[in-house]
């Protein structure tokens, strides 16, 4: 997957920030995570915003420099920031996720006798019988697929 440098410097700093997390100590880790977690997705931001994703990249940036110091031991976690982690929780564990519907989104479905077989390619065909897409299913120039 081809990324921009926007989106690696994105994922670089994240990273960053867990790297920086581990290296406190253990009692304090959840609170940096949690810290980490809510600042990269708070203000939400839409995609194409690009002046806004770099100017909470630089905040991110100094505010991770700043925690990274070997001071700095603890952080204090707000109840709204608590509270938003929990809602976040609560909301990943109701989604139901159930077999079929990861097999689904993996390409991949049971067999009977509970074995999984990935799923044949289904074919747009026309009355006469012949394939419907103009290039029988297949993009050319981009490898079948």
């Amino acid at each position: 997957m081809t990324r921009s440098g926007l989106q690696q410097d994105v994922i670089s700093l994240y990273r960053q920030g867990v790297r920086n997390a581990m290296s406190k100590t253990p009692e304090s880790r959840p609170n940096f995570l949690l810290h980490l977690r809510y600042n990269f997705r708070h203000p939400q931001l839409r995609q194409r915003d690009y002046t806004a994703i770099e100017h909470q990249l630089r905040k991110m940036s100094r505010t991770l420099e700043m925690l990274s110091e070997p001071s700095t031991q603890r952080i204090s976690i707000s109840p709204e920031w608590q509270q938003w982690w929990d809602e976040e929780v609560r909301r990943s564990r109701s989604r139901p996720s159930t077999s079929a519907e990861s097999a689904s989104r993996t390409g991949l479905e049971q067999a009977p006798g509970g074995g999984v077989k990935a799923k044949e390619q289904v074919l747009k065909k026309e009355q006469s019988g012949r394939d419907r897409d103009q290039w029988g299913g297949k993009l050319p120039g981009h490898g079948g697929t």
